[in-house]
């Protein structure tokens, strides 16, 4: 019999995280699937800055409050 896990995603991470360059807040929820998880890029909803994190889609992005920092610029992932 396989494993459930393994066929199956399922819920990892659902956290509130703040932005460091622009300080708007947002939800992220992730989720993990045995033998199919790699590395996951997801984006600040208001400065496009990028995170990343273990996964096995990309993470899904909601924002919660704007950006604080005053700014209307866009962060460079370069």
């Amino acid at each position: 019999m396989s494993n459930w896990t393994a066929t199956h995603p399922y819920k990892d991470k659902d956290v509130h995280e703040s932005c460091d360059y622009c300080g708007c807040v947002f939800r992220m929820e992730s989720q993990l699937q045995d033998g199919h998880n790699e590395s996951e890029e997801y984006y600040c909803p208001e400065c496009g800055k990028e995170f990343k994190i273990r996964a096995c889609i990309t993470p899904r992005v909601t924002l919660i409050s704007k950006r604080t920092d005053g700014k209307t610029d866009r962060y460079s992932n370069n």
